[in-house]
Formats: structure tokens, sequence, C-alpha cells
């Protein structure tokens, strides 16, 4: 294929790229501190560090409401966008694969395995074309196998719980490991449209 005189392909496509870092505290280690809740920068300030921390990143997928959101916010044509008291990171343990029709998580409605916390005080927050989400799921939150993952737009002010918001922005299968009562794990996720 030729290009044509002053066309650079290279300028067309818009790429959606994300990883995610989750960033586990054992039971022993929170019994360790004197609240029962904490963040994971509460912890860290303390100088409590994660016994394990795992990272992932292989692609996400962009449903089509979350497309449909992000153009539409675009143009201004309405929507609410990702702020910290509308935005939720969610996790199941379902790992069907991920399809851009999906509007949930797949462990899906009244499942006690799905799980939507909301974001940490200053999250989400972007920079340079870097969305970056980040929500600490504390001791009695996700205590089931993290097989999957999304981000979450409600109306303000969304509250921690096991019910959809309203717009499940993207969806991810990644095997994360089994969150047990007592554990605090936070999950960072960061977005790159470049």
């Amino acid at each position: 294929m030729t290009s044509k005189p002053g066309y650079d392909r290279r300028l067309d496509g818009v790429q959606w790229r994300t990883s995610s870092l989750v960033e586990k505290w054992t039971p022993e280690q929170v019994a360790e501190i004197a609240t029962e809740w904490a963040t994971a920068d509460d912890l860290i300030a303390q100088g409590i560090m994660p016994a394990e921390r795992v990272e992932d990143f292989t692609s996400n997928l962009l449903t089509t409401a979350g497309l449909n959101r992000i153009t539409s916010l675009i143009i201004a044509g309405g929507g609410q966008g990702l702020t910290n008291t509308s935005a939720r990171i969610g996790v199941g343990d379902d790992s069907t694969a991920a399809s851009v029709g999906q509007t949930d998580l797949v462990a899906g409605a009244g499942s006690t395995h799905r799980y939507f916390q909301p974001m940490d005080a200053t999250y989400p927050s972007q920079a340079n074309g870097v969305i970056t989400a980040k929500a600490t799921f504390g001791t009695g939150d996700g205590n089931f196998a993290w097989a999957e993952w999304c981000l979450d737009i409600g109306t303000p002010t969304v509250t921690g719980g096991t019910t959809v918001a309203a717009l499940m922005l993207n969806r991810k299968v990644a095997s994360l490991g089994t969150k047990v009562s007592g554990a605090i794990w936070a999950l960072t996720v960061t977005v790159t449209l470049s």
C-alpha cells in the first residue's frame, strides 16, 4: 500500500493502553495498625509496605458504552466523567473473556463475588494523556478470587458495594489472587491514551 504525499498514517489512530497494580497487605500486617480501615497510602505512611505487588501490563477492553461516554464528553454531549465522587474500581471472580458489549462485570448482579470500591482521595487524576485511578479495598471488601476488574462511572456520590453504578467504562480479565478477610488490597489502574 502506498501513502499519499504529506499523509502520515501514524497520526490516524488513538491507542488505549492500561496497566494495573495490586498492592497486598496481609491480615497480620493490618493487625499491626490501630484502626481496622486504612487506605494504601495510610499504610505506606506508617511504614507498612505491601507483602506482595502484582502488576499486569496486558491489554484491556474499552467497552462500547465506555467509548460512547468518552466521545460524548469530547463534544460536550453530556454524561458524567470520572471524578472522585463518581468513579469506582470493580473486581469480580469471573474469567470469561472480555467483550465490547458487556455492561457489567461477568460475576454479575446479585453475586457476592463482585465488589465496587470508590476512589481513594485525590483519584482519579490525569496528566499528559494518562489517567490514574486507585481504590483501597478494606478488610471486609472484595474477599474472593480477583479474576476481572473494571472502571465504573455513576452519578455522584457513589458508594462501595455489589451494585453496578451506571456505566462500565472498560473490563479486564486478569488473575490477581484471592483476597481474604482481614487483608487490605489497593488496586491502581493506569489508562494511557496516545
